[in-house]
């Protein structure tokens, strides 16, 4: 195994079971495992600071070196929820209960907890240049969440807290763990944490607001064990083992709400107090590139990018609310997804245009990763259309809009550079092929206009007008004859 994957791995472990980060919110109610009988029950006193009879500071008869009873499990999640209203400034409504399952009935029950993909979210993968050919976007999620996850909040039966065991029979639960998923429980009993979201640019935003949150509340916590308030501390059962398969740009894609959504609810915090952050819930981030760059919020949201079809012969648009097997459709209709800032970064340093070690350098104070660099932050808007012939065969249209022609011209040097790493050559002006067999194999034409860059990927480049035809006349390409391969300026 490469030693920078090796180490990547092991952050990776870390970093998914510390507060569960990486797990999603809400999986419950519509598949998760079986959580056991355990339901919640509605609290009558409002005084902040104060849970079913326990008090944030009071002291409680617990000894968790052997794990937690029953009794001593229902203190210990009574003060923390006490201890989070009080800093919080908001009333737990119910009660959180706690179930425990092993972590071998997890995994065999979790397959598509984390969300199912269809040929849209595989294209999109695609065009992130994380998930190719060759692999399978829920497998990889199934991957990488089976392995890591060490609890997660789901809201069924009134909300309740799993936790994922070695050890069903000790009730072994990081403290980190259950801070953060109880503060998914008082997210979603006093704003609801299920938002529907139209593409995943916007829905790692939403997490951005809600992990960030849940981070940064246990961050806040951590801090204050030992020096403000006594805490129980319970040996765990140690990280579960990553598999060394894991997809890399795909965990690093859906960190960035863990990593970068801390800092960015400590801005809205600072600004304006838990107020701000409250209003966030009504007025959320819709981009990763604010939650990258919070002083983006909320005044500066994602241009309008549009992608005119242009596609002839067999080639027609996804349909919007399926997966293009029932047809094509209109324009309107079309399926449009949005990569981000985020996926662009990702991308990138997945394929090593963006050096290894630039993630884990100069993160700020509440970051765990650095997702800003000069290829990426000059983001400002994308349009991503997938397209389909009559063969099952895929394409697609990435039009991507900057801040301006610099940040343009520098994002389409890095994109030659992705595809120099795929060892594509050049065919044209413009026009590249990536051999067949590799991960993302086909052809691509990278054009600017000012501050757009648009990308156009088809199998053939010959199939490239099929999908998105130049804007001007110009002659027929075939997939025969390569040029000079792609510069890497």
């Amino acid at each position: 195994m490469h030693g920078r994957a090796a180490a990547l791995l092991a952050v990776l472990t870390v970093a998914l079971l510390a507060g569960c980060s990486g797990a999603p919110l809400t999986p419950g109610a519509d598949g998760s495992p079986d959580d056991g009988d355990a339901t919640a029950r509605e609290l009558t006193d409002d005084e902040l600071g104060l849970v079913d009879g326990y008090r944030w500071n009071e002291s409680i008869d617990a000894d968790g070196s052997d794990g937690l009873s029953e009794a001593e499990l229902d203190a210990v999640v009574a003060r923390a929820m006490a201890r989070i209203e009080r800093d919080r400034g908001l009333n737990f409504e119910r009660t959180v209960p706690v179930d425990v399952v092993s972590r071998a009935e997890y995994r065999e029950s979790s397959s598509g907890l984390f969300g199912s993909y269809d040929r849209v979210d595989a294209v999109a993968w695609r065009a992130s240049f994380v998930v190719g050919d060759e692999g399978n976007v829920t497998a990889a999620f199934d991957e990488l969440y089976g392995s890591s996850v060490a609890g997660y909040y789901t809201s069924a039966d009134g909300g309740k807290i799993v936790l994922v065991s070695d050890d069903p029979g000790a009730v072994r639960i990081d403290r980190s763990t259950l801070v953060h998923e109880l503060v998914h429980a008082l997210q979603d009993q006093q704003f609801g944490i299920a938002r529907a979201t139209e593409t995943r640019d916007e829905r790692l935003a939403w997490n951005g607001l809600v992990e960030g949150e849940a981070n940064y509340l246990m961050q806040r916590y951590d801090e204050r064990c030992g020096a403000d308030f006594a805490c129980v501390d319970v040996p765990t059962d140690g990280a579960a083992p990553a598999s060394e398969s894991l997809n890399m740009g795909l965990y690093l894609t859906t960190f960035v709400p863990y990593s970068d959504g801390p800092a960015f609810v400590d801005d809205l915090h600072r600004r304006g107090g838990w107020d701000a952050v409250d209003r966030a819930y009504e007025d959320p981030p819709t981009s990763t590139a604010q939650i990258i760059h919070p002083d983006r919020y909320p005044d500066d949201p994602p241009r309008n990018v549009t992608v005119p079809d242009r596609s002839g012969g067999e080639w027609e648009r996804f349909a919007a609310g399926g997966d293009g097997e029932d047809g094509g459709s209109s324009e309107p209709d079309a399926r449009t997804e949005r990569l981000g800032e985020a996926s662009l970064f990702a991308g990138f340093w997945h394929n090593g245009v963006i050096g290894y070690q630039y993630p884990f350098s100069g993160a700020g104070e509440h970051s765990t990763y650095r997702y800003d660099h000069p290829l990426t932050d000059g983001w400002a808007g994308d349009a991503l259309v997938p397209y389909r012939d009559g063969d099952g065969r895929t394409g697609y249209v990435l039009r991507t809009a900057w801040t301006n022609a610099s940040e343009a011209a520098a994002f389409r040097g890095g994109y030659e550079r992705l595809l120099d790493s795929q060892n594509a050559t050049a065919v044209d002006d413009g026009v590249y092929r990536v051999p067949d067999g590799a991960a993302f194999s086909g052809a691509y034409r990278v054009t600017r206009t000012e501050d757009v860059v648009t990308v156009v990927h088809a199998p053939t480049v010959a199939a490239l007008d099929g999908v998105h035809a130049a804007p001007a006349a110009s002659a027929s390409l075939s997939d025969a004859a390569p040029a000079a391969a792609p510069t890497n300026g």
